[in-house]
């Protein structure tokens, strides 16, 4: 029996409902499909890039390297010396430097070995103890060489080898150093005999923090005077040439554990720099990390196009006690918050905030935005504002925010219902 042009026309009807019924269904499953981030705290810092001078309060050792002369040096730059203290020895002859300085070698080996095998020492050596203060010292010179910090590598080094030359000792391994070190005497006698002519011994006349480099921009400045700096003050000081020779005095002292660093900025720029406030100085020295210092002064401009800053720094090493005319990275504050995408940021009525995947649910959680930057934010973290009968109800760290794609359904808690949604 042929079905009728009726039944045809149905069956046709019924299948095309069907085949609209499921890709409608298929049409929301795609659409409901979103991707989301996981919120967690996130530290930015505003920086500038700046570029000045350092300035100290320095004072010119008198005491001058002899013509032929060579200077061993006692003390590192940067070493905080007393009055009377001995900075350095002149020798006559570079073959009396090279003795001595191989006299001295000497000499703490075989201090070195004495300390090894002192009773003090062995008597409460543990093999496991010694293992780890070996793995630690050997952490700390692969450390020392991948961030190009040397400064403390001699010490690391010596401790090393005190430590391994322990573990002999306390192993069985080996008995005593007293051959060794008999060796070591005898040599350190025939360098000493060697010494053709005493050296000239040079003292600190003053306590201070102790530089080899003289550069000529010394005492140009006086540091009293700082909020009397201008533009072509600076201009002026960093503009100047280097000493052509260098200088035969042996150094100079640093008298202040305050420096300061002073530079130039366009005036508009100005209100950002505020005397009192603290801030991170970076000179990107490897190895070096960033200092905090405190803007002294912010010299009035007048109206001019340009102003100067001045920093104020008490922190003091090898590498930055040298620094003269030099670029820094200024980082005025750090904040902290939760991180969120742009994106994610929706409102309920009036409310700036998110939407979060719980489960089946998806749950508006109301932020406050205390930083914002190309593509994301930060929002405050336990916001107090945002308890609820004891329940925090505010964004929290991991939770997952909504970014991209789906339908933000609220979630049936009394807190988030009729919660209405729009981009910001």
């Amino acid at each position: 029996m042929k079905a009728s042009a009726a039944q045809k026309w149905l069956v046709f009807l019924i299948l095309t409902g069907l085949a609209l019924f499921i890709g409608f269904y298929f049409y929301r499953y795609l659409n409901d499909q979103y991707q989301t981030e996981t919120t967690y705290p996130y530290t930015v810092a505003e920086t500038v890039r700046v570029s000045g001078i350092v300035l100290r309060e320095e004072f010119l050792l008198e005491d001058k390297i002899v013509e032929d002369g060579v200077a061993s040096y006692i003390v590192g730059d940067g070493t905080k010396v007393s009055k009377d203290s001995l900075i350095a020895e002149v020798y006559y002859s570079e073959s009396d430097a090279g003795n001595v300085q191989k006299l001295r070698e000497l000499e703490n080996r075989r201090l070195l070995l004495e300390k090894a095998q002192d009773p003090g020492t062995t008597s409460y050596a543990h093999t496991d103890v010694l293992n780890k203060q070996i793995a630690s010292e050997v952490g700390a010179i692969i450390d020392a060489v991948q961030s190009d910090n040397l400064t403390g590598l001699s010490g690391s080094s010596d401790n090393l080898l005190v430590l391994m030359n322990t573990k002999q000792i306390a192993t069985g391994k080996q008995e005593n150093y007293h051959d060794a070190i008999e060796l070591i005497e005898a040599e350190e006698a025939y360098f000493q005999g060697q010494i053709q002519e005493e050296p000239e011994t040079i003292s600190s006349p003053k306590q201070g923090y102790f530089m080899r480099t003289i550069d000529g921009l010394e005492n140009m400045v006086d540091l009293k005077e700082l909020d009397e700096l201008t533009p072509e003050d600076i201009r002026h000081l960093t503009s100047r040439p280097s000493l052509e020779t260098p200088s035969d005095r042996v150094g100079k002292l640093m008298t202040d554990h305050n420096w300061y660093y002073a530079v130039i900025i366009e005036s508009q720029d100005a209100d950002r720099y505020r005397e009192g406030s603290s801030v991170t100085l970076d000179f990107n020295i490897s190895g070096v990390s960033p200092v905090p210092a405190t803007i002294e002064e912010v010299n009035p401009s007048g109206g001019a196009p340009e102003t100067v800053v001045v920093f104020r720094c008490d922190y003091i090493n090898e590498a930055l006690i040298n620094l003269r005319v030099t670029e820094a990275d200024v980082s005025f504050k750090s904040i902290t918050g939760l991180r969120v995408s742009k994106s994610a940021v929706r409102f309920s009525g009036i409310q700036k905030g998110v939407y979060i995947n719980m489960g089946e649910k998806r749950i508006f959680r109301p932020i406050t935005v205390i930083y914002e930057d190309v593509g994301y934010v930060l929002c405050r973290e336990v916001d107090p504002e945002y308890y609820e009968n004891g329940t925090y109800v505010g964004l929290q760290q991991y939770d997952e925010v909504i970014i991209e794609g789906g339908h933000k359904r609220n979630g049936t808690d009394k807190n988030n219902s009729g919660d209405s949604e729009s981009d910001t």
